[in-house]
């Protein structure tokens, strides 16, 4: 028989629905059952159900992290930050080639250890090794897990796509609260014919798919004119490629702006490019402290929004950034996109771009993502006085570490 569970708290955000004073959340064995205030679900609850109470607590759904580099968490004690990206860049080039599986590996279950303590139950993984893979898969995270493609040139490209197509069929086995991408890198770093063998393998598989986009000016120049520094180092990549198109626009011509993909970044957009990406079924994951620390620009996130697209927040991996925190990337986005005269969202807004919208980035909005019967019980608690005249505030802008931290009703972390 499945074990019953109420948990109370001085607040239940359950994102999709009005937050409740003095809420608690009804959990039937791994999923969540019933979320009502507290006297109408003690009235209904079994005899036997395990009671939690958190008076001084914030309870709602577990975050969700779209775009992370667990692999590269050792790498923000040697990769300088902030710096220009173009010298970020050959930093990173000289740390990953020297990475072995194991420090992969090492590296990923650290990162996996500060997301959990962050409040994070769902990630989306862009992969370089593999390792991450196994690092989440032994934390029981919930996630999609990109596995990174790059091909610098076609005459390497059969033997690319034979190793993502064997780990693609041989990871399949083993992904238990995990699902499977596909990570085409940038596009500058794959050739049109790769990118597109890459998702026609995507398209075949059912697999979503996860590119960087629009980051950086260099990557703009490079795209668009085949000018700048990096044409000397890349521009071979890209040798049948038409001129003139943007990295957005490139991506179009390519066929990759579908739905099940999601792009990371989009910071160098124009006009048009904002146009062509609210026409389009995809997703932007806006990574606001990466992009001031690699000095790449500020996302147009307002316009972005005002003409309908679907943007998440996500931190990026700690090579770019402090902390695997949404909490701490949402703080960050406020300041940057406030001007002295207009919040542009609201917090419920902002709540939402770390959960639901989120979630939905990753495909995975019906199963996590927001406190509703039937969805997994991932939930993260945060301590907040039950004094408190405006929680969701406090929360958001003041609260750092979960206090308690649960995927599928199992807690996986617990402030001591």
């Amino acid at each position: 028989m499945s074990k019953v569970k109420l948990l109370r708290a001085a607040w239940v955000f359950p994102v999709t629905a009005p937050p409740l004073k003095d809420g608690a959340v009804l959990l039937v064995g791994d999923r969540i059952a019933r979320v009502d205030r507290y006297e109408s679900l003690q009235r209904i609850a079994p005899a036997r159900v395990e009671r939690w109470e958190f008076p001084d607590s914030i309870l709602l759904p577990g975050l969700v992290n779209p775009h992370t580099h667990l692999e590269n968490t050792h790498f923000a004690q040697v990769v300088r930050r902030p710096q220009p990206f173009g010298r970020w860049l050959r930093q990173m080039v000289q740390q990953v080639r020297q990475q072995s599986f194991e420090h992969a590996l090492a590296a990923a279950r650290d990162g996996v250890q500060q997301l959990l303590r962050y409040g994070v139950t769902t990630v989306g993984e862009f992969s370089r090794l593999g390792a991450s893979f196994q690092a989440l898969q032994e934390s029981g995270l919930r996630g999609v897990v990109f596995k990174e493609f790059i091909c610098l040139s076609n005459e390497e490209l059969p033997e690319r796509l034979r190793e993502l197509s064997d780990w693609v069929q041989q990871t399949k086995a083993f992904v238990g609260n995990l699902r499977l991408g596909v990570g085409p890198h940038a596009p500058y770093t794959v050739t049109p014919l790769g990118f597109r063998q890459v998702l026609a393998l995507a398209a075949e598989q059912g697999l979503p798919v996860c590119t960087h986009a629009a980051e950086s000016p260099a990557e703009r120049a490079l795209v668009e004119h085949r000018k700048g520094i990096w044409r000397w180092w890349l521009g071979k990549v890209l040798r049948e490629a038409p001129k003139g198109l943007s990295p957005i626009r490139y991506l179009d011509w390519l066929g990759a702006l579908r739905e099940g993909t999601l792009l990371v970044h989009c910071v160098q957009v124009d006009e048009n490019d904002i146009a062509l990406l609210s026409q389009r079924p995809v997703w932007v994951a806006h990574c606001p402290r990466s992009n001031a620390n690699l000095q790449v620009g500020t996302m147009p996130l307002v316009a972005l929004k005002h003409a309908g697209v679907r943007v998440c927040l996500a931190t990026d991996g700690l090579a770019s950034v402090d902390s695997l925190s949404p909490l701490d990337e949402l703080r960050f986005a406020r300041v940057a996109h406030t001007d002295a005269n207009n919040l542009v969202l609201t917090p419920e807004q902002w709540l939402r771009m770390i959960t639901i919208d989120a979630a939905a980035a990753l495909g995975l909005d019906k199963e996590v993502g927001s406190l509703e019967p039937n969805k997994f019980a991932d939930l993260a608690l945060f301590t907040v006085s039950s004094n408190e005249k405006e929680p969701l505030e406090a929360l958001l802008f003041q609260a750092t570490e979960a206090s308690l931290t649960m995927i599928g009703s199992r807690i996986v972390w617990q402030q001591r």
